[in-house]
């Protein structure tokens, strides 16, 4: 049976050999994470799923262009095989969305993907799993909601896309792994205890998204999740 949310991402520190952030070192650096899995976090300019299959066959990854490559703008883009991965994100993004776009790619591949690769179903060692990830890119005030969406791509694999959960139960489980790897419950608490007596709506929310790399919107929605949202201004409800 697949972990829990909670049991990946402790799962994820113990293979990386890292403690799991505290209030002290509350910032999670995500490249730390990616090593002990094969995967490289590749930052390109006008991301979209040609110009991550071009990178790829500049760099020798793979000898034939990702079918239905397109040019549309994504703020995400995972590539995985049965031995490597790469998780792209848009360059231009803020640094707080590239953060949980990777975040949400890496919570595709340990919920999703590494698990099938893992299984025992019959396929070709060589023939790649793909995600792409279609995230509107971010265009307005950093209030605007930025939870990513996105759609799951294995080429010519049905067999295999039958076996993963329903699309849009992946991009919530991945939202819900991003955002608990971002923001720890015990963090976001004892911040909150920290901040509260000097800090109060809108200027608490801003303290918290500064002090944890996250935006606004990713803070709110993660504060509302642990039933602490009635701190922040009514402007926020």
């Amino acid at each position: 049976m697949p972990l829990s949310i909670a049991g990946t991402i402790a799962q994820l520190y113990k293979t990386a050999g890292l403690q799991q952030p505290t209030l002290q070192r509350r910032i999670v650096l995500l490249n730390e994470l990616l090593g002990p899995y094969n995967l490289t976090c590749i930052e390109i300019a006008g991301l979209t799923s040609l110009a991550a299959s071009n990178f790829l066959l500049q760099h020798g990854a793979f000898f034939d262009p990702i079918k239905n490559a397109n040019q549309d703008p994504l703020a995400g883009y995972l590539y995985v095989s049965r031995t490597a991965g790469y998780i792209f994100v848009e360059r231009n993004d803020l640094v707080v969305r590239r953060r949980f776009s990777a975040a949400h790619e890496l919570g595709h591949y340990l919920l999703h993907f590494q698990p099938l690769i893992a299984s025992t179903v019959p396929y070709d060692e060589d023939e790649p799993l793909i995600m792409s990830e279609a995230l509107s890119l971010f265009t307005g005030d950093e209030e605007d909601d930025d939870t990513p969406t996105g759609r799951v791509f294995i080429p010519e694999r049905a067999s295999l896309a039958s076996l993963l959960p329903p699309e849009r139960q992946m991009e919530d489980e991945a939202n819900r792994f991003a955002a608990a790897l971002l923001m720890p419950a015990e963090i976001v608490s004892g911040l909150v205890e920290r901040y509260r007596p000097v800090c109060r709506g809108d200027d608490l929310l801003w303290r918290l998204a500064t002090e944890m790399l996250v935006s606004k919107a990713a803070i709110y929605r993660r504060l509302q999740d642990l039933h602490l949202s009635q701190l922040i201004s009514a402007s926020w409800n």
